[in-house]
């Protein structure tokens, strides 16, 4: 019906009424919701806002006016001639009016002010596609006002040509494209249907804040002391890094206290944001190693690694898994990474911590339903995935739904890795029927006392064989089953 009725058009509602009332009010509703999506503002929310692949260009070319106009200064600081700066000021004797006019050559000013319209229409068509009934909520946003200061007056100057040379803070522009980015970041991963770490977003804003705040100190200090010491752009520089990393020669210092004051506030904000994000920072690497962190992409490409989720990882099940999986000689060099949700317990630690399985065999604590965990157990590269149940499982129906969930989540994840699944119950195995092998403990059960009525010792001997024998315990097993034929 879903597929029907959002398919369907205006003109072919009438065409469904003999298909029984409940089908026409639901074609009714599809068909309302798309009329409304044919309106001129919601085919603009919808390339704009909505579509996340044309957001994401639009928020790209953004983007890149940020950074163009973040050049575009250093370009007109590089070709700054604060004494030619004094003729277009009202009274050259004055030594502070550097600091409210500048040089800004034709060719740069017309850069400007062709990027300051088109960020000035694109910011008030954004605001009109996200009013939602409060406009002075929209207007007060740092984001719009740092707009506004960067773009509303190279408008100015195209009907004012006298204030062309006055001073605009465009180095502000970079905390707008620091959220253009982030905000470009999110989109990406939404187009993409992957997700990345928390990590490495916190690690991307923190680096970001730092090129923020080094390249707004450097473009403050610098243009103010225009009106003092007139420092270059690079000295501007090495004193701000000098100031942040609390080193502090005192070679190159600000003279002047609008200068002066400028960086009493910088500093004032970094040791307000700073920390705050290294916190955070911080706090996503503990519960990083506390959930086991990932394995590495370049591991899963030139080592060998099979994965084995459980919902509840015990020692008994723990023990066994390794114990026979590493009996043969060519599993020697695989690696086990274990997916389970839930915390170690102490007994799993301490086995953990040996160091026959300390370098073989690496925890992960995740969700096999998430496709971002197993993106961190690299399944798509693993040679083959485990979905095992505790055979002292209470409810051994709700464990086998679990495994089935697990079992479809990993087969549409990695489609081409291996499946191994174990279920409890056979009316369960109908489900599963996908993977490349499937144990069923009550078929197997039941299966071998059946072959104990028509050949006693049967399943003394299946059960000794399963479990790796070194030594003569293969030959005693074999010695004793002959015996009770005979």
């Amino acid at each position: 019906l879903w597929s029907l009725a959002s398919s369907s058009r205006p003109g072919s509602v009438q065409s469904r009424k003999r298909g029984g009332g409940r089908l026409l009010v639901v074609m009714a509703v599809q068909v309302e919701f798309y009329v409304n999506e044919n309106t001129f503002k919601e085919r603009l929310k919808l390339f704009f806002i909505k579509n996340q692949r044309s957001s994401l260009r639009i928020r790209v070319f953004n983007f890149c006016l940020k950074l163009l106009t973040c050049l575009l200064y250093i370009i007109r600081v590089m070709t700054d001639n604060p004494i030619q700066t004094l003729v277009f000021t009202w009274s050259s004797h004055c030594d502070r009016e550097l600091i409210f006019w500048v040089d800004r050559k034709i060719p740069v000013w017309a850069i400007q002010v062709i990027v300051a319209i088109i960020s000035f229409l694109e910011t008030m068509l954004l605001m009109y596609l996200s009013y939602k009934g409060n406009i002075w909520e929209q207007i007060f946003q740092v984001s719009f006002l740092l707009e506004m200061i960067n773009t509303v007056p190279f408008i100015i100057t195209i009907f004012w040509p006298s204030l062309k040379n006055i001073f605009i803070p465009v180095f502000l522009n970079c905390w707008l494209a620091k959220c253009a980015l982030e905000n470009m970041i999110n989109d990406v991963h939404r187009a993409i249907q992957r997700t990345n770490s928390a990590m490495f977003n916190q690690v991307l804003i923190l680096i970001c804040t730092l090129l923020c705040l080094v390249f707004t100190g450097t473009c403050g200090i610098q243009h103010l002391e225009r009106a003092g010491k007139n420092l270059s752009l690079f000295n501007s520089f090495y004193f701000c890094i000098v100031t942040f990393s609390t080193v502090g020669f005192g070679d190159v210092t600000p003279r002047i206290w609008p200068s002066q004051l400028l960086v009493v506030i910088m500093i004032c904000v970094a040791l307000v944001v700073l920390p705050l994000q290294f916190e955070e920072l911080i706090y996503l690497w503990m519960e990083r190693q506390k959930s086991g962190g990932n394995y590495s992409r370049h591991r899963a490409q030139t080592e060998k690694h099979v994965v084995l989720c459980v919902s509840a990882l015990k020692i008994d099940l723990l023990m066994d898994f390794l114990n026979e999986f590493y009996a043969h000689p060519r599993l020697q060099d695989y690696y086990v990474v274990i997916l389970c949700p839930s915390d170690m317990d102490l007994q799993v630690r301490r086995v953990l911590q040996i160091p026959l399985w300390s370098q073989r065999v690496i925890y992960l604590q995740g969700s096999v339903l998430k496709d971002q965990d197993l993106l961190r157990a690299k399944m798509d590269d693993a040679e083959a995935c485990f979905i095992l149940s505790s055979r002292n499982e209470v409810d051994r129906t709700a464990a086998d739904h679990q495994t089935i969930l697990r079992a479809w989540a990993v087969k549409d994840f990695a489609p081409n890795c291996p499946l191994y699944v174990q279920i409890l119950k056979p009316e369960n195995k109908f489900h599963v029927k996908f993977a490349d092998h499937v144990v069923c403990e009550e078929e197997f059960k039941y299966a071998m006392l059946a072959l104990n009525c028509v050949c006693p010792a049967t399943s003394t001997l299946i059960t000794l064989l399963v479990h790796t024998s070194r030594g003569r315990s293969v030959n005693f097993c074999l010695f004793i089953f002959s015996q009770v034929c005979l």
